[in-house]
């Protein structure tokens, strides 16, 4: 339990760009292509991923 929760707290950081990113994939036009949609979701989901990694 208290792994869990520093890490939520030292990755706060990161919070709003999630936010963005959902938003943008959310809110992009459906022409645009699935990759281009899900980039910036894909790219924070890599930095979370690398980050827990580290901090094994």
């Amino acid at each position: 339990m208290f792994d869990q929760r520093r890490f939520v707290q030292s990755t706060q950081w990161l919070r709003p760009v999630t936010r963005w990113a959902t938003r943008f994939s959310l809110n992009a036009p459906r022409w645009l292509p699935a990759a281009l949609r899900h980039a910036p979701l894909r790219l924070t989901s890599l930095v979370l991923r690398g980050y827990h990694r580290a901090q094994r």
